[in-house]
């Protein structure tokens, strides 16, 4: 059973992952941040924007089935389907992004507007993190798009490799646009 102390310290290594690469790009000219570096291809800002709204959809999901009830504790099934989420991201195909997320289209979101909305989003799942039942840490209460139901703690795994994962993204951009 996966204990709160557990689940928040896996938050917390996220988070000052997070903060670390947010830290080594606020240098940047923010007019850089929002450049694409090709039409088809992501500005640091979207990129943030994405991470932001991928864990939007986690804690909306979360909060509706907390609210709701209806969940169950993870089975090996969500441990199976955990480690093939992992391997998949750990692979360097490219994968569209699940039609859920949606990114502000219109270019005028700035890269301080994402850093915080992506910073706001990971203070309400810290909220919920300090405040769930620490006997339902195990329960089924994340969705991925692909994979289906998982854990609390699974999600953060895989949101951890899934933020890793951009942040590599990240520094091939601005690469890119330097």
């Amino acid at each position: 059973m996966t204990s709160r102390k557990e689940l928040l310290a896996a938050f917390a290594k996220m988070e000052t992952e997070r903060e670390a690469v947010i830290n080594s790009i606020r240098t940047i000219p923010a007019d850089k941040l929002v450049t694409k570096p090709e039409q088809d291809q992501w500005s640091v800002t979207e990129i943030i924007l994405h991470l932001a709204k991928a864990e939007e959809g986690a804690l909306k999901y979360m909060q509706i089935k907390l609210k709701h009830g209806g969940h169950k504790k993870a089975t090996i099934g969500a441990a199976i389907k955990h480690r093939l989420l992992n391997t998949a991201i750990a692979l360097p195909f490219k994968y569209k992004a699940p039609n859920v997320i949606k990114l502000d289209k219109s270019g005028r979101t700035s890269f301080a507007q994402a850093v915080e909305q992506w910073a706001a989003i990971r203070n309400q799942l810290k909220n919920e993190y300090e405040s769930i039942d620490e006997g339902i840490i195990d329960h089924e209460l994340f969705k991925h798009p692909a994979a289906g139901k998982l854990s609390i703690m699974q999600s953060v795994k895989f949101m951890r490799r899934h933020m890793n994962r951009h942040i590599g993204q990240i520094s091939r951009t601005i690469k890119q646009i330097s």
